[in-house]
């Protein structure tokens, strides 16, 4: 082990004696490897202070899709929510209430209100999302299913009896409320 000591020890001053230059530059590098979880840490810190002080970022559509992703990805469903209507009111404000942008990000929120089972709020988003895909791309395959989905949203509005802003189902929720009342009840046989 001593002789493997020695031999380092030579080598290290053979190389700066041959090249002065060298064995500083060594150093250097040995202190910067020294101090790189201080300097990490300080980055890190950096990061968070700027990070608090600065409040909500200003997004711009581009990137509140892409935030309201991420959020889907790690299961924070109200944060993402909060994202693609953001994202909706840019695309509003930006490229217009027709436009693909605005049509993107209804999608995402459709989604999501759906997976979630909030029916009324999916129901509002596919009602607005349907007419934009059928004027842009009427014969679309992402379309159709679109309008099966609006569809299937449409059939639990109905089947929950759950009001709309446009009273949507509602005859048809009679009918099926009369025709309860008008079933007889069954009578379960009792064992003697």
């Amino acid at each position: 082990m001593q002789k493997d000591l020695n031999c380092l020890i030579d080598q290290n001053n053979f190389s700066s004696a041959s090249h002065p230059e060298s064995g500083r530059i060594s150093r250097s590098f040995q202190r910067i490897k020294r101090n790189r979880p201080i300097a990490f840490a300080f980055v890190v810190a950096l990061s968070l202070v700027l990070g608090a002080c600065g409040g909500e970022q200003k997004q711009n559509y581009i990137g509140w899709i892409q935030y309201g992703n991420d959020q889907k990805k790690n299961n924070d469903y109200a944060g993402a929510i909060d994202s693609y209507n953001k994202a909706v009111a840019e695309a509003d404000k930006k490229y217009g209430v027709e436009s693909g942008q605005t049509a993107t990000a209804l999608g995402y929120l459709g989604q999501i209100y759906r997976a979630q089972g909030e029916w009324r709020l999916a129901y509002m988003t596919y009602k607005r999302l349907v007419p934009i895909k059928e004027k842009m791309e009427p014969n679309t395959r992402e379309t159709k299913d679109l309008k099966a989905d609006f569809d299937f949203v449409k059939t639990k509005i109905i089947e929950y009896g759950i009001k709309t802003d446009d009273n949507y189902g509602a005859d048809q929720m009679k009918k099926n409320a009369a025709a309860a009342a008008k079933k007889p009840k069954k009578k379960h046989k009792s064992s003697d």
